[in-house]
């Protein structure tokens, strides 16, 4: 049974009105209808104390379940209430990676207590050395490696032997030496299809794709789409075989750093925003997360406030070049914000780069150019049908073609320049960049009506 969010609702206050009245086998038998999944999104809702007490009262394999499918903050959160030693218990049933995920946000005695505890303690120690956006944070230490010198026959044996034990078994494999230095891949099609008597190598590619354990998770996701790649091997610096990485690890990067960009484009630190779902996310954390670029926009607006009032003479002398304020900013940002996001979608999928700069320049300006025809066309009809003087609506209609071509420029040179210099090109090219064409875009106006309005 899957949840809509009504029926999350729902179920969430089945779930509370049992636990308040201490029917609490009623409410875990409430829970247990559902998938780890939709069980967590009902957890979520639940008073911590109610949290607490679920997990010390469920078994370890479905409290690690469920510890897995919730956010790493709020499942590190409930575990720091558990006796350590149920929480051990816990963690030797969970992923090695979920496991590592959730040690890593623990306080580091506690953590330290724990993997004491832990009978699993070395498949998980590996994973804390790497830090959790790194191909080393993402992998899983649980996969099956071949031996380049086993037979086929001898290969399907021990595979029949791990699934009997209920251990997964990938459609690809990887192939290691003696060492364990990754030497090749096999599907299984090929092992069912070969010969018993032939060695592994000799049906094995040896020209597998990995990644270093210190890769970028965003450049670990690029490789698997690319690729189109259903697991991705990970080596040391000796190409010595570590861990695996799985698809369904990439969707969660995927998924992270689409949020991060949205919120870079609005000018919000995404840090604390990211480890929590909305209503979990503290008062002062969203104050804070929004604070510093909320004051830093309201700073570099007063820019365009210097431009008008050195600009006073003239808006005195034409009243009618402040009716097209709004209307000049308006478009000069939303012009901006289409090319920033064909550039930030360019620069996501590696279709560009900075080396590209001219060729894009040359390509967008073109594209701002026709543009700022069209627009400055209909900006002098429409000066036009206001009633304005002709040099006015002559005014508007350049000043909007400048502009437009201007944001363009802009749009195109602060993504790449941003990546160039290795900066997260959203960070600078949301409310920043189009609060900058504002000022600028004033700027171009109030020159082009001193230059053209014979009164001024």
């Amino acid at each position: 049974m899957t949840l809509t969010q009504e029926r999350v609702v729902h179920e969430t206050q089945q779930v509370l009105e049992a636990l308040e009245a201490g029917r609490l086998e009623e409410a875990l038998r409430l829970l247990r209808r559902f998938h780890p999944a939709d069980q967590a999104e009902i957890f979520r809702h639940l008073p911590s104390r109610h949290q607490v007490l679920l997990l010390r009262s469920m078994d370890v394999e479905e409290a690690a379940e469920l510890l897995e499918e919730l956010h790493e903050m709020e499942a590190a959160e409930v575990a720091d209430d558990l006796a350590p030693e149920h929480l051990a218990d816990i963690l030797d049933e969970m992923d090695p990676e979920d496991a590592a995920d959730l040690l890593g946000d623990l306080p580091e005695d506690l953590k330290q207590a724990l993997l004491k505890e832990m009978e699993e303690a070395e498949d998980v120690a590996p994973l804390l050395q790497y830090p959790d956006d790194t191909a080393g944070g993402l992998m899983s230490t649980e996969y099956v490696a071949l031996h380049q010198e086993a037979t086929v026959g001898e290969t399907l044996a021990a595979l029949r032997a791990f699934a009997a034990e209920e251990i997964e078994i990938p459609y690809y494999l990887f192939v290691v030496d003696e060492k364990n230095h990754l030497v090749g891949v096999v599907d299984v099609r090929h092992l069912i299809t070969a010969m018993p008597h032939v060695l592994i190598r000799e049906v094995m590619d040896p020209n597998v794709i990995s990644v270093h354990v210190l890769t970028d998770q965003e450049e670990v996701a690029h490789i698997m789409q690319k690729y189109e790649l259903a697991a991705l091997p990970v080596v040391d610096d000796e190409n010595r075989l570590v861990g695996v990485i799985s698809y369904e690890d990439v969707l969660d990067v995927l998924s992270e750093e689409a949020t991060e960009d949205i919120l870079h484009l609005g000018g919000v630190e995404s840090g604390p925003l990211l480890e929590r779902p909305y209503w979990k996310q503290r008062l002062l954390e969203v104050v804070r997360s929004r604070f510093f670029w909320l004051l830093f926009l309201f700073v570099a607006e007063t820019f365009t406030g210097t431009v008008l009032r050195h600009f006073d003479e003239e808006l005195t002398k034409v009243i009618a070049l402040s009716y097209f304020i709004p209307l000049l900013i308006g478009t000069g940002g939303n012009a901006g914000s289409q090319v920033v996001a064909t550039m930030i979608r360019a620069l996501t999928l590696r279709e560009v780069g900075p080396r590209d700069v001219l060729r894009v320049i040359w390509k967008e300006l073109k594209a701002g150019m026709i543009l700022g025809l069209a627009i400055g066309l209909v900006a002098f009809l429409r000066a036009e049908l206001w009633g304005v003087d002709y040099h006015v609506g002559l005014v508007v209609a350049i000043s909007v073609m400048l502009i437009i071509v201007w944001a363009t420029l802009v749009g195109v040179v602060v993504p790449l320049t941003a990546v160039a210099l290795r900066i997260d090109p959203t960070l600078v090219s949301g409310p920043f960049m189009a609060t900058f064409i504002d000022g600028t875009g004033l700027l171009l106006y109030f020159l082009v009506a001193r230059a053209i309005l014979p009164q001024l």
